[in-house]
């Protein structure tokens, strides 16, 4: 820990800091995200730090600027996917000629291999037809609640392999 001050005055002292850490970055969008980043960073450079290996307000201006940089990589990529997204669907609306439904089969058949049998019923019937979870539970002989643990389950599955692709 930083010497003898409590977290509260060692904020307040390096509280300009944080707001040049923010000025050298560029950042001039979402201002009390970052700073709040940069409170997080200062309050974790605190407890970590050695009074051995140096200066604190070194350490403390390489945290802090480290973890905005962090957060800066995260939303970036964050918009990435998102407009990705966006143009798939844009993609997918412009093909009204049938060949949309072979683009959602094929797509479809490539994620059977991440869901069991009952998921894929879920989301041939819901994705591929719109079906809702009563048309589908009377289609398949089974509760309602069944095919809504199949859609829990299925999402579940395909966000973790979505995600483990993306990081």
């Amino acid at each position: 820990m930083y010497s003898d001050l409590d977290y509260e005055e060692v904020h307040q002292q390096f509280e300009p800091m944080i707001y040049h850490a923010m000025k050298k970055l560029s950042i001039y969008t979402n201002k009390e995200d970052y700073y709040q980043v940069g409170s997080i960073a200062l309050w974790e450079a605190f407890l970590r730090f050695n009074e051995e290996k140096g200066e604190f307000k070194s350490y403390a201006y390489s945290y802090i600027l480290g973890h905005m940089k962090m957060a800066l990589s995260r939303k970036k990529t964050e918009r990435e996917r998102d407009r990705q997204v966006e143009e798939f669907w844009d993609l997918d609306e412009v093909s009204n000629d049938g060949s949309s439904v072979v683009f959602w089969e094929i797509l479809i058949e490539e994620l059977s291999s991440h869901l069991t049998e009952n998921q894929m019923k879920w989301v041939n019937g819901y994705c591929l037809y719109g079906n809702t979870p009563t048309e589908i539970a009377e289609e398949e002989g089974v509760s309602i609640s069944a095919v809504k643990a199949w859609r829990r389950n299925a999402i579940a599955n395909l966000r973790k392999h979505f995600l483990s692709e993306i990081y």
